[in-house]
């Protein structure tokens, strides 16, 4: 009998010894969380082995004794509404309160309130006393992940899954605790290919206070028996091999020209020894790429996983979305001690012969301490080759939003493509935008060095650098060295400043 069985078994046992009780009372009893027991109520409800009162909270008894109840205090069946789908798709991509939610479904918040309240009592989402901060239901958000991690990964004999931090075309990320040590950590499962090897090599030399720690990392193996991943299996033309197409990081595009093939040569080399000291070799962790062949894997998948350090602080989107819905302006000192801390650590990138490609709010995080932590080194690249030459590269990978003009057009570019986008990302911690409209006509304009009437009259020093920032002319930005000696020189940070955390 699996444990979820066990535990709806006892609460059916528990509501036939004592009759009509509530979430709470139950929870009580077993020493579990209220969402946890709500969840499995209503999924006993909806199996009609127990029903609900109409009130708020319901009291529980046993379907048998439903005739003892009046019809008007009977609770209808629960339905997933759309409203419901929202919110909880929503609250995936992180913790809200009810005003933000409210905010980005662009409704009133008294409905969003009652709809979050009713998911919480379907044991679907939890709030935070302290914060009033409603998050997914641990259980509920790992249960209703697209992915699951692999049984042979070896999570599970060391860390409980907590929740999915993130998934898209990098793969997932997943906040997980370690089972001996008891510490929180972030797993990052990607497609075993040469740029996730890549991606290993890069974290793994970086040690600083403003990069994400990198722990240890394995590969993995995954059969390809869902239904959704056989979707994904398609016929090549002129073949009769099956091929599995993945989505693949950024914005790189299948036309590039012949010779932009050759430009990410050096950053991946040594990639095959180093996945065969993984045990894979190149081409079987290709097959699991875009365009790999099945047949080769035995409809197996490889991936990597990645094991870092958990940023509890959250990402700077949202450190600048809660000042844009609140209304909540940060003192200018603040920016700059974030920002200083930025640039410290796009500086130390650069001077390990690196180019990070990536750099927007989403890839900006905040640790435990508060302070900043630049991550995901998807797209990382090397400035130069073995021989100390620079690297003529001119693929299209990044954020169109935040990609500079020369990487935007595949034109040849170096370290400087991660100046722009600095530029661009300083301005959104400056300015506050009310609305995602009045984003998108702002920013083909600051792309092009022209900003929002009365920006330069409030930040007279500042615009002048974002400006130089954001020149079209990779050659006309400053170095991040140069942008770190002159926030220093223009705006030296207080000491007392600089020892408290910025979140």
């Amino acid at each position: 009998m699996s444990d979820e069985t066990e535990m709806e078994r006892k609460i059916l046992d528990f509501l036939g010894r004592n009759g009509k009780s509530k979430a709470l009372i139950i929870s009580k009893e077993f020493g579990l969380n209220r969402s946890t027991v709500n969840r499995h109520l209503y999924k006993l409800q909806k199996s009609k082995q127990v029903f609900g009162t109409n009130e708020t909270p319901p009291v529980w008894d046993l379907m048998e004794k439903r005739n003892e109840i009046k019809p008007e205090e009977r609770s209808p069946t629960t339905r997933d509404t759309c409203e419901e789908k929202r919110v909880r798709d929503l609250l995936r991509s992180g913790g809200l309160k009810a005003h933000q939610i409210a905010t980005e479904l662009g409704q009133p918040t008294k409905p969003i309130k009652k709809q979050l309240y009713s998911l919480e009592q379907e044991g679907k989402v939890q709030k935070c006393a302290k914060t009033s901060i409603w998050t997914l239901n641990e259980e509920e958000s790992y249960e209703e992940s697209d992915h699951r991690l692999g049984s042979n990964s070896g999570l599970s004999q060391c860390f409980d899954v907590i929740s999915v931090l993130g998934k898209g075309g990098f793969g997932w990320v997943y906040k997980v605790k370690h089972k001996f040590d008891g510490k929180i950590y972030a797993v990052k499962k990607v497609v075993l290919t040469p740029e996730a090897d890549s991606e290993v090599k890069a974290l793994a030399r970086l040690d600083h206070p403003h990069i994400v720690r990198y722990i240890t990392c394995w590969p993995d193996s995954e059969n390809c028996t869902s239904t959704q991943e056989r979707n994904k299996v398609s016929k090549t033309s002129g073949s009769s091999s099956d091929v599995v197409t993945f989505e693949r990081s950024g914005c790189e595009e299948n036309d590039d020209d012949a010779d932009d093939d050759d430009d990410e040569d050096d950053d991946v080399s040594d990639v095959t020894s180093g996945m065969a000291s993984l045990g894979v070799t190149a081409e079987s962790a290709s097959a699991a790429g875009p365009s790999g062949n099945l047949d080769s894997l035995n409809h197996s998948k490889m991936y990597l996983l990645i094991q870092m350090e958990f940023c509890e602080g959250g990402t700077l989107t949202t450190w600048i979305k809660d000042r844009n819905l609140r209304n909540k302006q940060r003192n200018t000192e603040e920016i700059h001690k974030v920002f200083h801390e930025i640039i410290i650590g796009v500086e130390y990138i650069h001077s390990n012969n690196l180019i990070h490609r990536d750099l927007k709010p989403d890839n900006i995080l905040f640790g435990t301490d508060g302070k900043v932590k630049i991550g995901d080194f998807g797209l990382v690249a090397a400035q130069t080759n073995h021989s100390g030459d620079p690297i003529e590269r001119s693929k299209k990978r990044g954020t169109l939003q935040y990609m500079s003009p020369e990487q935007e057009n595949k034109r040849n570019y170096n370290e400087k493509t991660d100046i722009f986008p600095l530029g661009l990302v300083w301005f959104e911690m400056l300015w506050k935008l009310s609305t995602g409209m009045e984003r998108v006509k702002l920013w083909k304009d600051l792309r092009n060095q022209r900003f929002p009437e009365g920006f330069c009259d409030s930040y007279p020093t500042e615009n002048k650098f974002i400006k130089e920032m954001l020149s079209v002319t990779p050659e006309d930005r400053p170095h991040a060295k140069d942008i770190k000696e002159k926030l220093e020189m223009f705006f030296p940070l207080d000491q007392n400043l600089l020892s408290q955390k910025t979140i």
